[in-house]
């Protein structure tokens, strides 16, 4: 039976097929001014694919495509060209390539193999930018510029190259935009597409997710290139004759504006607005040569982004691909009662699966953390408490990883992870939520699950399963194919828990999961974690500021005061102790049910430290 994920992918993938091959069909018959208009539009299409796989799916914005474009045309252009017209155009041409004349479809492959070779090169540093890609790819884009015209024996400089067989027909175009569309349309949906989308949404979450977000950007920047690529290995072919200019600013203001306008989270996005943009292109250029306006064009594609980023921030089709908008709607397809249950990752009750041992944290000449000592046991609710400001927070990065202690050990299940990244330790079974909300805003509640369900070796087609029966565990499956934004507060706190759980953690890190709920909510709550407890084995760690929660919950309890700790044991006999009580309390049992009665909104205040 084919998945609901897959099927969508392939109607997608068939669906545009259709249309492209319609178009290069109905083309064909067309005048040969009209022609080469549809031509060249798919040529460009391409390389908005190329665009989609990359910045659509990471949210990173690229510029230096294009330079990608140009290094696969002139690498094509070369191996193509007869070698007597090398002779002439390329006298000083080195390394024998002089004597060498490959066919078409070979050139072609060796021009992309170039791309992809320089987009390896560069997206080894790419990956690791963070929020200065955008800014690095500028440079990639400036520097193969630089690179085309410097290396004039190949490339004659910032002379016209001529000579190239123009064998870019409407067939050719539509086969490699076919092939673009295809492979985006695949990627998306593919684990590394998902995992990059998820860190297009929340970078901190998805690697507590399991998301490995270096190595997902780094291969859809590697695989843009290669499409990107593709188009100038066809580009080489429309043209014939090229300079550098031809790949630079001018060319990634059109492909921008496409991906822009159409939306450049869906391929879907990025095919309807490159059909859109060559039509407005053309008309521009039209009345622009009519009234000798120079530049209009260029003027125009600048308003268009600016108006589509003011009227429409996601473009026309926004981030969701047709069919996936045509799911939304429906609720998401029922799963057997028999298959929810969950799988059991720690069999031996009392098991510490969790040793967090003397981790300390110091901020400038603030001391967060002072040895601060906690242990988690499998099937047992382990509480943290304290004032605002008093370290649990600040407990719960030092343990994943997000932020870094200056000393600690931390032990997961007998496997030391102290020197471990945050996405390698959720992905051994270290799961968490924040205290601050956060979930994958612009995917769907199943997609929120689906993407830890990979992070812990599954296929998208089984993540899909099983993230309903973890949604199901905690009563939210029936919102599988909403937006996370759409849910009341309380059920998307559920959708984090359940996403936490879908790691098939031995530990769950829960970072005030109660904040803002209601005491009926925070009693639902506990009697599902409770069931969670019974079905997985798991260890959860419990941070939360409603005092009635706590001591029903918990099975040990450990108080922090001024990162340190001020107490450790049974719930009932730590809360009862006198210092406690004053620092937590407020000194007398009566304050415990105001602050039961206060904790969500309590629960909501930042505990930066």
């Amino acid at each position: 039976m084919i998945s609901s994920r897959r099927r969508r992918t392939l109607v997608s993938i068939a669906g545009w097929t259709i249309v492209l091959l319609v178009i290069v069909l109905v083309g064909g018959t067309l005048p040969s001014a009209t022609q080469l208009l549809v031509t060249s539009s798919l040529v460009l299409l391409t390389g908005v694919m190329a665009l989609q796989i990359f910045s659509g799916n990471s949210g990173i914005l690229s510029f230096g495509h294009v330079g990608f474009v140009g290094i696969a045309a002139y690498a094509t252009g070369i191996l193509v060209m007869p070698s007597a017209v090398k002779q002439t155009s390329l006298p000083e041409l080195p390394w024998g390539l002089a004597g060498i004349e490959l066919p078409i479809w070979q050139g072609m492959i060796v021009g992309i193999l170039v791309a992809t070779v320089v987009g390896v090169v560069s997206g080894l540093v790419i990956a690791r930018l963070g929020d200065a890609a955008s800014i690095a790819t500028l440079a990639v884009l400036i520097v193969l510029h630089g690179l085309m015209v410097g290396a004039e024996p190949f490339t004659r400089g910032s002379q016209t190259f001529y000579g190239v067989p123009r064998f870019t027909n409407i067939t050719v175009a539509g086969i490699v935009a076919i092939l673009a569309v295809i492979v985006a349309r695949l990627f998306r949906d593919s684990r590394i597409g998902m995992h990059l989308r998820a860190s297009r949404d929340d970078e901190l979450a998805s690697s507590s997710s399991g998301v490995r977000v270096q190595y997902a950007r780094l291969i859809s920047w590697v695989l843009s290139s290669a499409v990107a690529g593709a188009m100038g290995a066809a580009y080489a072919g429309l043209l014939g004759a090229f300079s550098p200019r031809d790949f630079y600013f001018t060319l990634t203001l059109t492909l921008l504006t496409m991906l822009i306008v159409g939306g450049s989270g869906s391929v879907a996005g990025g095919v309807m607005g490159a059909i859109i943009v060559t039509l407005i292109i053309e008309i521009l250029r039209r009345v622009g040569d009519a009234n000798e306006l120079f530049g209009l064009t260029n003027a125009g594609l600048a308003i268009i982004i600016l108006l589509t980023l003011y009227f429409r921030p996601k473009g026309l089709l926004g981030f969701r691909e047709p069919e996936e908008t045509l799911a939304y709607r429906r609720a998401p397809a029922e799963i057997a009662t028999s298959e929810f249950a969950l799988p059991t990752r720690n069999s031996s009750p009392g098991q510490v699966v969790l040793a967090a041992q003397n981790i300390v944290k110091r901020f400038s000449g603030l001391v967060a953390l002072k040895g601060v000592s906690v242990t988690v046991s499998a099937r047992e609710v382990t509480g943290l408490i304290g004032p605002n400001g008093s370290g649990k927070s600040t407990f719960v990065n030092c343990v994943t990883a997000v932020t870094k202690p200056d000393e600690a050990t931390i032990i997961l299940a007998d496997q030391n992870i102290t020197n471990m990244p945050t996405w390698k330790r959720a992905r051994l079974g270290l799961g968490r939520t924040f205290q601050t909300m956060r979930l994958f805003r612009e995917m769907t509640v199943i997609d929120n699950v689906s993407v830890a369900c990979i992070s812990a070796g599954m296929s998208p087609t089984k993540a899909d399963e099983h993230a309903m029966r973890v949604l199901h565990v905690l009563g939210v499956a029936q919102h599988g194919n909403r937006l996370p934004g759409e849910l009341p507060y309380g059920d998307q706190r559920r959708v984090e828990i359940a996403r936490a759980l879908a790691l098939n953690p031995r530990v769950m890190l829960l970072d005030e999961p109660a904040a803002g709920m209601n005491p009926a909510e925070s009693r639902e709550l506990l009697a599902q974690l409770q069931s969670v407890l019974a079905a997985s084995g798991v260890g959860i760690l419990l941070i939360d500021h409603d005092v009635a929660l706590i001591r029903s919950a918990c099975d040990q309890l450990t108080v922090l005061d001024y990162g340190a700790v001020l107490a450790q044991g049974e719930p009932q006999d730590v809360l009862s102790q006198p210092e406690v009580a004053a620092a937590y309390l407020g000194g007398s049992e009566s304050h415990a049910a105001e602050t039961n009665s206060t904790g969500a909104q309590e629960g909501n205040s930042n505990d930066h430290t």
